[in-house]
């Protein structure tokens, strides 16, 4: 915008100011602004300029810019300043889990190329800036061995997210008690941390398990909020472990919960109304195979192992899905709801 202008954006205009003020070393008065600051520079009758500086004034001060009238200085000098100390913001600074999981956004962000993806990570960048994750955390990322999908939201396995990241970047193995999926009961485990990932707002570890013997030494997915007590460190010398090089945290993170566990496998066709399959055709994730029919339902044809894991995921669908084969698992999944209806007898419930 050229000098003189009277068309000069309010916004620009307010930013001229407030850029004026804050590299000036000494109060500026009124009369330096007009003809000095583009936007009140223009053939405005004094008293319209002034005005327009007013409004202004009262703008920038709604939205936390505070601009001062200074009477007199130290050395006499009266004018408008804006003080540093109250404009710009206060150093940030995280917990190791909160920086982690920004991090980890930073990295899945990086495919995104549309204006917003690049503010945001812009945003985090700087974000992150006073609150550098350690070493350890910080090549976990770089190596891809953290990753995120679903909602970040806060869980109780958050608690661990520090410990654990670190254990996958020194490479040392960790022991804590863990409540299992498909048996009501707490067991001890020893494992080689592998990577991180959170999933619909809860944080897993993969590694290899060295405590189970069915069969021992198989690389598994944990809950955070499954492990109970502390998380420690194995206490041995010369412990570093290797990833294997051709690990993927995609492929174990992306399992859904009834494809884990020691079950045997059974293949499982869940019938899927409209609703339902929409939702899975944008959802799905892990194994099994969608078969959408010309009037919008769906066929849903996987194998679980964990039949604990599948209830709950049936559940999530209410009346919108049934279990169609095998007929064993229709029934015990019928029986589940008829019991869970039971305990809330004024709640109506389709299966």
């Amino acid at each position: 915008m050229r000098k003189g202008d009277p068309k000069v954006l309010k916004l620009e205009r307010q930013l001229n100011l407030v850029s004026y003020l804050l590299s000036s070393r000494a109060p500026v008065p009124f009369a330096s602004i007009r003809g000095r600051v583009v936007g009140y520079d223009d053939d405005a009758s004094p008293d319209a300029v002034e005005k327009r500086f007013d409004r202004d004034k009262a703008d920038l001060r709604s939205i936390g810019v505070n601009i001062e009238y200074v009477p007199s200085d130290l050395f006499g000098r009266a004018g408008y300043v804006i003080d540093p100390r109250g404009y710009f913001l206060r150093e940030t600074k995280l917990e190791p889990e909160d920086a982690m999981l920004l991090a980890v956004l930073q990295r899945t962000l990086g495919v995104v190329d549309d204006t917003l993806g690049r503010n945001l990570k812009s945003a985090l960048a700087k974000l992150t800036i006073d609150s550098q994750l350690p070493e350890p955390l910080r090549a976990s990322v770089a190596e891809q061995h953290l990753l995120t999908l679903g909602r970040p939201e806060r869980d109780p396995g958050r608690r661990h997210v520090a410990m654990l990241g670190e254990a996958v970047g020194c490479r040392r193995r960790v022991e804590f008690r863990y409540h299992t999926v498909d048996a009501a009961r707490t067991e001890a485990r020893v494992v080689r941390p592998y990577g991180l990932g959170l999933v619909d707002g809860n944080w897993h570890l993969v590694g290899l398990d060295e405590s189970r013997n069915k069969p021992r030494g198989a690389i598994r997915r944990f809950r955070m909020d499954r492990i109970q007590g502390k998380v420690l460190a194995v206490d041995k010398t010369n412990d570093a472990y290797e990833v294997p090089a051709d690990f993927d945290i995609s492929r174990h993170i992306e399992q859904e919960e009834f494809e884990m566990g020691e079950g045997a496998e059974v293949e499982v066709t869940v019938e899927f109304d409209d609703v339902a399959t929409w939702l899975m055709a944008r959802r799905r994730r892990g194994a099994g195979e969608l078969k959408q029919l010309k009037d919008g339902r769906g066929h849903f044809k996987v194998t679980i192992r964990n039949e604990e894991g599948f209830f709950r995921w049936m559940a999530e669908f209410g009346q919108h899905a049934k279990v169609h084969t095998p007929k064993r698992l229709a029934v015990a999944f019928r029986e589940r709801i008829e019991d869970t209806r039971a305990l809330y007898e004024d709640v109506p419930v389709s299966v």
